[in-house]
């Protein structure tokens, strides 16, 4: 088998990918590797997943924010041997599949976390559609899509609810909606089936801000955007299976 390492630039990172290297009997390819291992952050292994979609990721925890990482420091002998025996376990995990629609062009991309639109010197527009009926006239800063992995990013700093994994759903949160007697929005975040398809249309053509993950894009003439839910599109390994409430313990809580 094939594998490659993508690391964050840190005498950690750094010292551990030498190591890895001398260590894993599998051969290197930075084109298309089979297994990658990721040496850092969430910010890394983000990155990493974009970088090589249909690899089995391997995530080694050495910066602030470790939630998809199932290695630990002191587990770095036992994701070696796994990777050198294959006897490793896998998990799939759900992204948003993204459509951006504009006058001039036509952007697919995915998101493992989250989704934003956003137009920061006016207020934004948009009507949102779920499975082509009109849910409501959002104004306001912007919208978060966010997958349930992803509800721990960005999402939860806009209170959206930090949801579990297991549960097959995507959430649209508000970015500083206006509520008063003319304008009416939810105004809380609203958790939709994996089945739905979400859809985001402006009444005439405008300029929005969009980030996807760490991918960002400012379209001048955009029009809409389609989003839904791709199942287990993402493979994670691990040795054991990780605990939900332990990632989300150490992750804002230990």
């Amino acid at each position: 088998m094939t594998y490659w390492i993508v690391h964050k630039d840190d005498p950690i990172s750094n010292e551990l990918k030498q190591r890895l290297e001398k260590q894993i009997q599998l051969t290197l390819d930075s084109m298309n590797p089979e297994l990658v291992v990721v040496i850092g952050g969430d910010g890394t292994f983000i990155s990493a997943v974009h970088m090589f979609p249909n690899a089995i990721f391997f995530g080694i925890h050495t910066g602030h924010l470790g939630f998809y990482a199932n290695y630990t420091l002191e587990e770095v002998d036992q994701l070696i041997e796994d990777m050198n025996h294959q006897s490793y376990y896998i998990e799939k995990i759900d992204v948003l599949q993204c459509k951006l629609i504009t006058s001039q062009e036509t952007i697919e991309e995915f998101a493992i976390n989250e989704m934003t639109l956003i137009t920061p010197p006016k207020t934004l527009i948009l009507e949102v559609e779920v499975d082509g009926q009109v849910l409501e006239t959002f104004r306001g800063t912007g919208l978060c899509i966010s997958t349930a992995y992803g509800s721990t990013a960005y999402n939860k700093s806009l209170h959206g609810a930090v949801v579990d994994p297991n549960l097959k759903t995507l959430q649209i949160t508000e970015i500083a909606g206006i509520n008063s007697n003319q304008y009416r929005t939810l105004s809380s975040p609203l958790l939709l089936s994996h089945e739905r398809c979400i859809k985001l249309e402006t009444k005439e053509e405008t300029e929005v801000f969009v980030t996807i993950d760490h991918l960002s894009y400012q379209l001048h003439h955009f029009n809409s955007a389609n989003i839904s839910l791709n199942i287990g599109r993402i493979t994670v390994a691990y040795h054991k299976e990780p605990s939900y409430i332990q990632r989300v313990r150490r992750t804002f809580l230990k």
